[in-house]
């Protein structure tokens, strides 16, 4: 209830003290950045050896259309989403996103 008096609220109408959140002591962004430091040196790796496999799969196909005259849809489709992982891939270690490409993510 609120005094008329005073128009202040009475103590039963206080909701109880909450404590606020201890300061925070950046050691959950600086091990968040570490985290994602050694992620990005993961990925380096891995963006290296799909580079190789888009030149390999372009080769493939290459071959696949002179030998036959027409392209193979399921070395297209593994391009396509080599392709796509190579960009999500970028995005992230570039910080334009916190998407993790695959192995965090599905293929």
């Amino acid at each position: 209830m609120t005094d008329p008096s005073t128009n202040t609220p009475s103590p039963d109408d206080q909701a109880p003290y909450t404590p606020p959140p201890p300061p925070s002591t950046g050691d959950e962004f600086t091990s968040g950045i570490w985290m994602r430091g050694l992620i990005t040196v993961i990925l380096f790796l891995l963006f290296e050896f799909a580079q190789t496999l888009v030149i390999i799969t372009a080769l493939m196909q290459f071959l696949w259309m002179l030998i036959s005259g027409e392209r193979n849809p399921r070395i297209a489709h593994f391009g396509e989403r080599l392709a796509n992982w190579l960009a999500v891939t970028a995005r992230f270690q570039s910080g334009a996103s916190e998407l993790r490409p695959f192995p965090w993510t599905p293929w």
